[in-house]
């Protein structure tokens, strides 16, 4: 143990656990208050079988307090101290952090009895910590490109740090069937296990939020961040200056480039960071839904989860061409270009209301449902060591 963690001890605060399942320590790049996504979804899959402490990633400021909460029946959240800030883009920064984080919560999960079966990385900055935590299997879930969003000068700390978790793991997960070529032949060969959705928590019925109910229709929903990675806002402009009677209502944060070419556009309605819990309610007053991402770059490997929530919900989606959505076409209209996605909502509009293509929708939702992600995970653990 170094002098400065020694002086600066992590007080670590949770209920004893003592029993016979082991552990699954999840490092995350997705603090847990940050929503539900893929990383929430699958820590509480895995509650059937473990004990499952999921671990934020470091913070930016310096943090010497580390907490263990349990907000679940068999889920803990860990928030890890910070030795050293800027980590992400200090290679020495990250292998401190990650070695007191290790540490701390090692020594708590010694004196609780944890039994480590699974160390799971979603985050490739948290390689560090498979050298640090003794566990019986260790498994990489391949959820992004780190190294695709950040500087230049940074992407070699993180395409390095992937190879780590690569090389260290016994199982290797990708979110998206268009992830594995863009990986490095590394460690065992991925096994796609695609995003899911929560079909109860999207569910038809429901309320439908005052803000949609008072808008003009039709109404084209978009749920996710309206930024310059991902979001196409030239392609979405277009389309809202060709119908100019149609209103676009995009749920999420965005940057000041992202909606820039939204500017000016009366039916383009911006409603800023909603939680998820509020995401259903403004879905529902939503004729048609849409993914509008740019294709031919650098994102052209996700598998956006909203597809399945949209059709959880019974509305019909119009996206770009993902490879991880071509699977679905058919079900989902695929368009490029302006006037072809102008064409595509249109048609989509003629027959939203049909009932078969709603139970159609929401079949297919069901069968990509979490619950189903969580079985299949289930049993490609069943190979790893206990």
């Amino acid at each position: 143990m170094s002098d400065l963690t020694a002086r600066r001890q992590p007080t670590l605060d949770s209920d004893p656990v003592r029993t016979a399942m082991p552990w699954a320590v999840l490092f995350s790049g997705t603090p847990w208050v940050g929503g539900a996504h893929r990383q929430h979804a699958l820590a509480r899959e895995l509650t059937t079988e473990h004990h499952v402490m999921f671990v934020d990633p470091p913070g930016q400021r310096p943090r010497w307090q580390a907490t263990v909460t349990q907000v679940d029946r068999a889920l803990w959240h860990a928030v890890p101290p910070t030795a050293v800030p800027l980590g992400r883009h200090l290679p020495p920064g990250n292998e401190i952090n990650r070695w007191v984080a290790a540490g701390a919560l090692r020594r708590w999960l010694h004196h609780h009895g944890g039994r480590i079966r699974l160390l799971w990385m979603d985050e490739d900055l948290a390689a560090p910590c498979a050298d640090r935590l003794p566990a019986a299997a260790v498994v990489y879930d391949a959820t992004d490109l780190d190294w695709t969003f950040t500087r230049w000068w940074n992407r070699r700390h993180l395409r390095r740090n992937l190879a780590r978790a690569l090389t260290a793991a016994d199982l290797v997960l990708a979110s998206s069937s268009a992830l594995p070529e863009r990986m490095p032949l590394l460690g065992p060969v991925p096994v796609v296990l695609p995003n899911g959705c929560d079909p109860t928590h999207f569910a038809v019925d429901g309320p439908v939020a005052p803000l949609v109910a008072c808008l003009r229709g039709p109404i084209v929903g978009y749920c996710g961040a309206v930024d310059t990675r991902a979001f196409d806002a030239d392609l979405v402009a277009a389309v809202a200056r060709a119908r100019p009677h149609w209103t676009f209502l995009l749920i999420g944060p965005s940057t000041r480039s992202g909606r820039a070419p939204l500017r000016g556009l009366d039916n383009v309605i911006l409603t800023g960071p909603v939680g998820y819990t509020d995401i259903p309610a403004l879905l529902r007053g939503c004729d048609v839904t849409v993914i509008p991402y740019r294709v031919g770059g650098l994102i052209d490997y996700v598998h956006p989860k909203k597809c399945y929530e949209y059709l959880a919900l019974g509305k019909p989606v119009v996206a770009t061409a993902l490879p991880a959505l071509r699977k679905l076409e058919g079900l989902v209209r695929i368009a490029a270009g302006p006037a072809a996605f102008t064409e595509a909502l249109a048609t989509e509009l003629d027959t939203a209301a049909v009932p078969e293509q709603i139970a159609r929708r929401r079949a297919v939702a069901a069968a990509n449902s979490w619950a189903h992600r969580g079985q299949r995970l289930r049993n490609l653990l069943e190979g790893l060591p206990r």
